[in-house]
């Protein structure tokens, strides 16, 4: 079993209740006890007749008798076993004996009892073998009390672990659900969930500033106390305030810093004494660097875990994808307005249709020529869908993509060249668009 010594605190003894068992063996005796820890901190507090009890007290915390208790220990150490010594503090009268508490076989404290007096010190003598024996009995009482305490404290962690997880998972999959229907307004509500699960005090995204690389843009933010300017002051770092080496590492794969790596000269040069721990990591559109998703916390020292770690990356990966969809969508829907423009200088006729026959736009010489609003109209009336036409037209060229055929119109009476092609366009996986022009 690893055994780590710090967890064997005043609370644990008490919350076992081994300070009531030392307690008891010394006020039967009538004797001073004391249990001190390998470095000489009190562990179970002093006891005994109240007479010189306050006297006692100052000499197990004075530092003068340091050098005497490292001696005591020492020889506790190397020989297993408890001893019985006089003990120079100005009284003649003064015994003392010492018993190791062990804790899965290593040493972990030091059980003292203390005779003022001559009658009590007969009855440390008479009772030096049975305190041997009891701190025999707590070594093993106390390892078995704490292995089923780490037992319980790592089926603690685990589940606590586990719930987190989850949590990650719902909110993953929350965020997904808001990017897959392209609820764009509501993608900053993640910034909240994110903060809040992993309690950290900021949560922000700056934009890589292309036309001035030594700058970075504030795009979004989330703090646990709202929003404010105090707030932007903290993490307010306009300026690229990484190192050279830091940024580059942040672009290559992030930045990982806590209370295990936090330098105080990072802590001030670097975060300005604004971050106790961080996260920082790239967020990568289309394979091109476009800013950094930034955790922050300034409120606690803490130890990021892989859990959380992994985290932060997937949201970061989200946004990264988010914003790429964006890039995307924007490409489509500048495209779109240049075609637009196109459209609406032609004389011919034009119009876009879904796959079911719905008209989604129509330019204004097809507008002006039906006299009416046909936008969510049927377009059957005017061309129908090819599944649907019949024996009467005439085609000139199919291609996988684009359809040129004559066929006469009912509704702008007279024969005509259509020429229909097929694109995705907008939040459309595919449209169909259809160009009319009288035959030459």
């Amino acid at each position: 079993m690893d055994i780590d010594l710090t967890s064997i605190t005043p609370e644990f003894l008490k919350s076992c209740r081994i300070d009531k068992l030392i307690e008891s063996f010394a006020s039967a005796c009538e004797l001073y006890s004391v249990v001190l820890d390998i470095n000489g901190h009190i562990l179970i507090e002093p006891t005994g007749p109240s007479t010189y009890l306050g006297e006692f007290y100052v000499t197990v915390t004075d530092p003068k008798y340091y050098s005497l208790f490292q001696k005591v220990n020492n020889y506790i150490i190397a020989s297993g076993e408890a001893m019985y010594s006089e003990i120079d503090d100005g009284n003649p009268d003064s015994r003392m004996s010492a018993a190791p508490i062990f804790i899965d076989g290593r040493f972990a404290a030091t059980w003292i009892l203390y005779a003022h007096s001559k009658t009590q010190n007969q009855k440390l003598f008479k009772s030096f073998d049975k305190q041997n024996m009891l701190a025999s009995c707590l070594s093993d009482i106390i390892t078995r009390l704490y292995a089923g305490s780490v037992t319980v404290t790592k089926e603690k962690r685990i589940r606590t672990e586990l719930e987190f997880e989850k949590q990650c998972k719902e909110i993953v999959n929350e965020i997904l659900g808001i990017i897959i229907n392209g609820e764009d307004a509501k993608v900053t509500y993640m910034y909240e969930r994110v903060g809040e699960l992993l309690d950290i005090d900021y949560m922000v995204y700056y934009v890589f500033d292309r036309d001035n690389p030594g700058k970075m843009i504030l795009d979004e933010y989330w703090a646990k106390g709202g929003k404010s300017d105090e707030a932007v002051e903290t993490f307010g770092w306009e300026h690229d305030h990484y190192s050279n080496e830091l940024a580059e590492q942040i672009r290559e794969g992030g930045l990982i810093i806590d209370k295990k790596s936090m330098t105080n000269q990072m802590r001030v040069e670097v975060f300005e004494g604004n971050t106790r721990a961080i996260m920082v990591f790239p967020v990568i559109a289309k394979n091109e660097y476009c800013g950094r998703l930034i955790f922050i916390e300034n409120t606690k020292e803490r130890v990021w875990s892989k859990a959380e770690i992994t985290f932060a990356k997937q949201v970061t990966e989200i946004l990264s994808k988010h914003i790429e969809v964006q890039l995307k969508q924007q490409q489509i829907d500048e495209g779109w307005l240049i075609i637009k423009d196109v459209a609406e200088a032609l004389t011919n006729y034009m119009f876009v249709r879904t796959m079911d026959g719905r008209i989604i736009y129509a330019n204004s010489s097809l507008r002006e020529r039906l006299g009416e609003d046909i936008i969510g109209k049927d377009s059957s009336f005017i061309v129908p869908m090819q599944d649907e036409y019949s024996e009467d037209i005439t085609p000139m060229e199919v291609s996988k993509r684009v359809s040129v055929y004559q066929r006469y119109i009912d509704v702008l009476e007279d024969i005509y060249d259509i020429t229909e092609s097929f694109h995705r366009w907008k939040t459309y996986d595919k449209v169909s668009i259809v160009i009319i022009e009288p035959v030459k």
